[in-house]
């Protein structure tokens, strides 16, 4: 229904722009965009932020992960599949295998679990209204991903749940391990002046 409704409203430069979106909100780039910051604060001594960007790439990579494995089993046809008619066909569809076919790895969505796992995580490291703003930019790349036809809502929908959970459980669970490294590592370097 959701799908339905896009694709009969589709506006070229909207498209255009959903297509921008979705690339930079992808999970090699959202890497790239932390290990620029992690850069940057580590030179600037700011180990409370390192702490946030190192367990926001945790939990992006981990509900990346889980949700690749997801989709590369479930077999669920794209909305933009020309190969199939919508629905789930598993491992295997007309004698082929589906393992490595994008056409059919369509929930859940990758793109929006990494961008909330990826943002949430500042969300539950703050817990302010500002910090949970930064989740507007998650939700776009989830729209983002609507819009270019790719995903159907409930992927996305599902991406974002599975993105919360591990930002959640990375803060809760990793963040403290990440900040007992941090703190051996600084340290370390005062030992060694």
């Amino acid at each position: 229904m959701v799908v339905g409704a896009i694709a009969g409203h589709q506006i070229k430069w909207l498209e255009t722009f959903a297509g921008w979106l979705s690339k930079l909100g992808d999970w090699p780039e959202l890497m790239a965009y932390a290990a620029v910051a992690l850069i940057g604060l580590g030179f600037a001594r700011k180990r409370t932020l390192v702490k946030v960007i190192l367990c926001m790439i945790i939990a992006s990579t981990l509900a990346g992960g889980l949700t690749n494995g997801v989709r590369l089993v479930s077999g669920r046809a794209r909305p933009n599949n020309t190969e199939a008619p919508a629905g789930w066909y598993g491992l295997w569809y007309q004698g082929q295998w589906l393992l490595g076919k994008y056409k059919f790895h369509s929930f859940p969505s990758g793109h929006t679990a990494t961008a909330f796992a990826f943002f949430g995580t500042i969300g539950f490291a703050y817990r302010r209204r500002w910090a949970w703003s930064f989740l507007i930019l998650a939700s776009a790349i989830g729209w983002s991903r609507l819009y270019v036809n790719a995903h159907f809502f409930s992927d996305v929908l599902v991406g974002m749940v599975v993105g919360l959970f591990f930002a959640q459980l990375t803060w809760e669970r990793a963040g403290p391990g990440v900040a007992r490294f941090l703190e051996g590592r600084a340290s370390r370097e005062v030992a060694r002046k």
